[in-house]
């Protein structure tokens, strides 16, 4: 790890120390997820919506009212805060290419490396559907950027019944953003939702605006990839689908997501 990031890291934990332990004095609004959930999004989205600063790869800890951002999972002593949540089959999609776009090409020392400790069973870098079947299996087991896996993340927000974490899904913020910002919002304090205001924030922070093109319209090499839910469908095989739903099957039926963990087999092999 570079020292510019070992250095944003260190303070990345003093903001949490500050916000959970001093929260009379510093009030934080968290906004966490599971990574590629559309956390950073989200946060642009809230901190509008709240008219408060979001400091993204502060050097100090960041000691006043503002919105943070984390992929921690869920604990009671946040004192308010947004989860943000989106099937985890798209995160997984969404991950893949995120982790893809940065492996070395050709005959690079390190690739070998990146194969083993994120790709196993790699194919080559056009071959998605048959290299995500390893790459899932292995963020199940041992994911990166988290501690533990999309179905252990969710299930931390559901255990916890926090009083004052607001709920706000990709899906929800891709279908009506407007009306699922400022329900998160609201669930956070006693303030009444402002669809005016919502609306206000989640135009200018848009997919399109943002990015410059149209949503569905991907790009693997962006960090906004494609903006639009369902590409798994795109991407997993049965055999994909099956290490999943092993793993995430009962979550992702809490969740919603499915009614049953029979969807599997409507995935072609």
């Amino acid at each position: 790890m570079k020292p510019r990031m070992k250095v944003v890291q260190a303070a990345h934990y003093g903001t949490w120390f500050l916000g959970t332990r001093c929260s009379r004095f510093v009030d934080l609004v968290f906004v966490v997820g599971y990574p590629k959930s559309g956390t950073t999004w989200a946060c642009q989205l809230v901190a509008d919506y709240l008219q408060l600063p979001f400091p993204r790869f502060s050097l100090l800890p960041v000691g006043c009212t503002a919105v943070v951002h984390g992929h921690e999972r869920v604990w009671r002593s946040y004192p308010r805060g947004v989860y943000v949540m989106r099937d985890g089959r798209d995160v997984l999609v969404s991950k893949y290419f995120m982790h893809l776009k940065g492996m070395p090409d050709g005959e690079h020392p390190q690739l070998l490396r990146w194969q083993r400790k994120l790709f196993p069973g790699f194919v080559s870098k056009n071959d998605h559907r048959a290299n995500l079947q390893g790459f899932v299996a292995r963020q199940l087991k041992k994911p990166s950027s988290s501690r533990v896996n999309w179905g252990d993340h969710v299930r931390s927000y559901f255990e916890s019944n926090h009083p004052r974490m607001g709920e706000v899904r990709y899906e929800a913020l891709l279908d009506d953003g407007p009306t699922a910002l400022a329900n998160a919002v609201a669930a956070t304090g006693d303030d009444e939702p402002c669809l005016d205001r919502a609306k206000d924030s989640i135009r200018r922070f848009s997919f399109a605006r943002q990015s410059g093109r149209t949503p569905g319209q991907s790009d693997n090499n962006a960090f906004l990839r494609k903006g639009q839910s369902g590409d798994w469908r795109n991407h997993f095989t049965r055999a994909t689908a099956q290490i999943f739903n092993d793993a995430c099957g009962d979550v992702l039926v809490e969740a919603g997501y499915e009614a049953n963990r029979d969807w599997v087999n409507q995935c072609s092999d």
